[in-house]
């Protein structure tokens, strides 16, 4: 069976229960709840694993969602975020838009970007996705932060009703049967976003194979010999077709570059490397001239490292938030 999660916090106080919700949210947000008129506060997620794809519904009370620079900076996440309000909108509060969902509206955040809104009461459903399974598949992948999918559109219309339908099947399917259904969902998603089909097929096969080589990049990250001709020929393809496919990300050369620097943060925010300097674990990820790894980890994370490495020394990385392996929140801080 798939991995099945719910938090309810009905039955709980008040003070308990608004403190286990913006716990759990904070994974993904900072959050201010609005005080109901009665005092009251519920909220319910339960969520389904979808292989590399996270699905749920949601309900909570009105309040106001943020992910600053800073935040970004910290938790590092890099997943879109798509969302049907089935009760209740969502919208800006930046003022640069008086837009607000409608009922059957598709929602869209990208936690790689700063984000400021403000919801009602609602209640919704949300899948979570990976950025390198959906940005190769989108005409302008950096493009899509707080847009609003009119429901009417009818390939979001459809997109709807096939998340509908994953999610009601959850307690049913097996882990297979959310593999197989990965693909033709982000090729669906891909489609309701870019508004059009594009080739679904091939995107699909070459999402695939992006994915594969986002994995083999990860764990040979450290590895000063990590380049364009090793892995063009670690997967059998040309070095134009391996360029070709990290276009979205500014090419090979700066996606590495990024994934080193995740790759240093986490050994800065990791409490068994504190005897490690600096400027070793610079190194350690092909980093040997100081002053550039410092204006590239501060241009890419948002804080130096020394800030990194005090914030977790003093507990306000989120992650060093402890969360129990099979909650809907842990399957989210481990998504890449």
């Amino acid at each position: 069976m798939l991995p099945h999660s719910i938090l309810d916090t009905k039955g709980l106080a008040v003070s308990d229960a608004a403190a286990a919700w913006q716990q759990s949210i904070g994974v993904m947000f900072d959050t201010r709840l609005r005080q109901a008129p009665d005092g009251a506060f519920h909220a319910r997620v339960e969520g389904f694993q979808f292989d590399e794809l996270l699905l749920g519904t949601c309900r909570s009370a009105a309040q106001t969602f943020d992910r600053s620079p800073r935040r970004i900076g910290r938790d590092n996440l890099d997943h879109m975020l798509l969302q049907f309000y089935t009760e209740g909108s969502c919208g800006r509060r930046d003022g640069s838009s008086a837009e607000r969902t409608r009922p059957g509206d598709l929602w869209i955040s990208d936690l790689a970007q700063p984000l400021a809104t403000t919801v009602t009461g609602f209640s919704n459903l949300t899948a979570v996705v990976p950025r390198r399974l959906l940005a190769p598949l989108l005409s302008a992948p950096d493009e899509h932060n707080m847009r609003v999918l009119p429901g009417s559109n009818p390939l979001v219309r459809l997109l709807h009703s096939h998340l509908v339908a994953m999610f009601q099947s959850g307690s049913q399917l097996m882990p297979q049967d959310a593999e197989a259904l990965l693909q033709p969902t982000l090729q669906l998603a891909a489609a309701a976003i870019n508004g059009g089909v594009r080739e679904e097929g091939r995107q699909g096969v070459l999402s695939s194979l992006f994915g594969a080589i986002a994995r083999h990049i990860e764990l040979h990250i450290a590895d000063p010999a990590l380049s364009v001709d090793g892995v063009a020929a670690a997967f059998g393809i040309s070095q134009r077709k391996l360029y070709y496919l990290f276009e979205p990300w500014d090419g090979f050369a700066s996606y590495v570059q990024k994934q080193r620097l995740q790759a240093c943060r986490r050994a800065l925010a990791d409490p068994s490397q504190r005897h490690l300097s600096v400027a070793e674990i610079a190194e350690a990820y092909g980093f040997t001239h100081p002053k550039s790894f410092s204006r590239a980890f501060r241009r890419h994370v948002g804080m130096t490292a020394r800030e990194v490495r005090s914030l977790a020394m003093r507990g306000e990385s989120p992650s060093m938030t402890a969360i129990e392996p099979d909650e809907w929140w842990g399957w989210i801080r481990r998504l890449r």
